[in-house]
């Protein structure tokens, strides 16, 4: 993987604090904008790059936030397709399960979220807001 210049690194992430700005005063649009303007600056390919799995994360979550679980979709599965994730690399599938999650389809983020769990040995929920863990343990 290559290494994002620090400069552009920096202009990424403080579009993306723009857009979670906006979206805790509620301004959806400019939240939506500045989001994607962030993810539209990572060079191509966009999944090269050293920063590659936290922007993922980033424009993913600003998505669900958003309720376009479809765009969010998208760009995981782009990121599967790009053969730079590792067999350790639990992080996308339990994205991908929350994202499910929060679309309402439940038993599909149970699927994903029981790939993540086993891929992690249970490590994945630790970092993530409580509902997941809550809502995973009681599937199973």
């Amino acid at each position: 993987m290559k290494n994002l210049p620090v400069n552009l690194r920096d202009e990424i992430d403080a579009l993306y604090i723009a857009a979670y700005e906006a979206l805790e005063k509620k301004d959806l649009n400019t939240a939506k904008e500045q989001a994607e303007k962030a993810w539209e600056l990572l060079p191509e390919p966009k999944f090269d790059w050293d920063v590659t799995l936290s922007f993922v994360s980033g424009i993913c979550e600003m998505y669900n936030e958003l309720g376009f679980y479809k765009n969010a979709h998208k760009i995981v599965d782009q990121l599967f397709s790009s053969d730079h994730l590792d067999d350790y690399d639990d992080g996308p599938v339990f994205l991908k399960g929350a994202i499910y999650f929060e679309q309402g389809e439940l038993e599909l983020a149970k699927v994903w979220f029981d790939k993540a769990n086993t891929i992690s040995k249970g490590r994945c929920f630790v970092s993530q807001p409580k509902k997941y863990k809550t809502f995973y343990s009681e599937c199973k």
